[in-house]
């Protein structure tokens, strides 16, 4: 299908702050963590159409790791915006 993704800044923050977490626990788990990230991006790139959460709002789970990715579709665009990559162990009233 050709999608294409961007990330907004609260999901780069999201992601800053995961591996900073990650970072100090150790090398091997901050590995895992942008492993899992990036296969998750892959997946999501391939099939975007996944579960819907709210309207537009599509929601993709990390394996291994307590997180999911928020996402939207723009299909004129062909562009995949990814909203925010939630740490599901704070408050779920928070949900993006």
């Amino acid at each position: 299908m050709g999608f294409d993704f961007r990330f907004s800044p609260l999901a780069e923050e999201n992601i800053e702050d995961a591996t900073d977490y990650y970072a100090h626990i150790s090398v091997k788990v901050l590995t895992n963590f942008n492993k899992q990230l990036d296969l998750s991006i892959d997946k999501i790139i391939r099939n975007p159409y996944f579960q819907k959460r709210f309207r537009h709002v599509r929601a993709f789970p990390l394996k291994k790791f307590p997180y999911i990715i928020f996402y939207e579709i723009n299909e004129e665009e062909k562009m995949i915006y990814i909203l925010s990559v939630f740490c599901t162990h704070r408050n779920p009233e928070k949900y993006p």
